[in-house]
């Protein structure tokens, strides 16, 4: 008897310590393809566009991805990407060049369109140029939010002093969907807003758009939006990344190719909210060629012109900031165009 539990002994120890070795194995070999990629998407957002077209017409799956979709609110990409609940979404590159200086933890492999951002007066304003506004109140959403940053570097570039004491210019914060009403009421002169609410109110109110991102000379060829990866998943898991971005190029050439079946799928989906017809105007506007090296000067001029407002700090090694955020995917072409 004594025997017997001797050997079940022994084998109870051998298969624990087969039971370690595997464990010890599953931790350090990493099998690319049971990794699942979590992209990050709002709704009603039509910058997400190729996100959701990538998924609508089956390019994700046709590039062989294993993917999952985490829906978020607008305001939460930065902590979503930053605790790695998502690999991987889009937004406007202005807002992420502060985050990026305080570490953000993501690179930047794709840009994906130009446009978007719509600085706009009543129908009946005095504002007729952007040099027009000095002196001026405009309504946006927060400090930190998009259409005000890229407003401050907008009238920065022509010579407005746009931060600290006797700026030319005064910003009032509140909701996107109350500075329309703000705007009609007279308490701003002027609000800054991104598509497709942008358009909408110019559609439905009159309103005139002075600042355009997307037809500017100084802007109309400079990517606004691009894809913000976290740099850990494109170190470990690079063909992943590099099948989820060969997929959002396709969906972004779909959508370039065909803004009114692209605006109509997502209806039917009910990915974004509104007229399709508004939809397909606002992406003809935009330009769709999503490209890899277009990211680096996007990233570059949206950082220097940042610091020389004054919101990012005089000492970021700005130099530094790109190199480590710019990258390169392996297997990715640089545009589909």
């Amino acid at each position: 008897m004594k025997r017997f539990f001797g050997v079940l002994a022994m084998i109870s120890v051998v298969a624990l310590l087969l039971s370690v070795s595997a464990c010890k194995k599953k931790d350090t070999v990493k099998v690319e393809g049971d990794y699942v990629f979590k992209i990050g998407y709002a709704l009603n957002n039509l910058c997400h566009a190729p996100l959701y077209i990538a998924a609508d017409k089956g390019y994700y799956k046709e590039e062989g991805l294993d993917w999952d979709i985490i829906q978020f609110s607008d305001g939460e990409v930065m902590n979503l990407l930053t605790s790695g609940s998502i690999d991987a979404s889009s937004t406007l590159m202005i807002g992420l060049i502060q985050p990026l200086a305080n570490g953000l933890p993501v690179q930047i492999p794709l840009a994906m369109h130009t446009g978007c951002i719509k600085v706009l007066v009543p129908p009946e304003s005095l504002i007729k140029t952007a040099a027009d506004l000095k002196g001026k109140t405009i309504g946006v959403a927060s400090p930190s939010a998009n259409p005000g940053l890229f407003t401050k570097r907008y009238l920065a570039g022509k010579g407005f002093k746009v931060e600290g004491e006797n700026a030319d210019i005064e910003f009032i914060y509140q909701s996107p969907a109350e500075l329309p009403l703000l705007l009609e009421r007279g308490l701003v002169d002027a609000i800054g807003l991104t598509d497709p609410a942008a358009q909408i109110s110019q559609d439905t109110k009159g309103f005139r758009a002075i600042i355009d991102s997307g037809t500017d000379d100084d802007y109309k060829d400079e990517f606004c939006c691009v894809i913000p990866v976290r740099a850990a998943t494109v170190k470990e898991h690079p063909e992943a990344t590099a099948k989820f971005l060969r997929a959002v190029q396709k969906a972004s050439m779909f959508i370039q190719q065909n803004p009114d079946e692209a605006a109509k799928i997502l209806a039917d989906a009910q990915r974004i909210a509104g007229d399709p017809v508004v939809n397909a105007k606002i992406f003809k506007t935009f330009n769709y060629r999503a490209s890899v090296s277009q990211a680096l000067p996007a990233l570059e001029r949206n950082a220097r012109s940042m610091q020389e407002i004054g919101i990012l700090n005089a000492d970021v090694d700005v130099d530094k900031l790109v190199k480590d955020v710019y990258v390169v995917v392996p297997g990715v072409p640089d545009s589909l165009f």
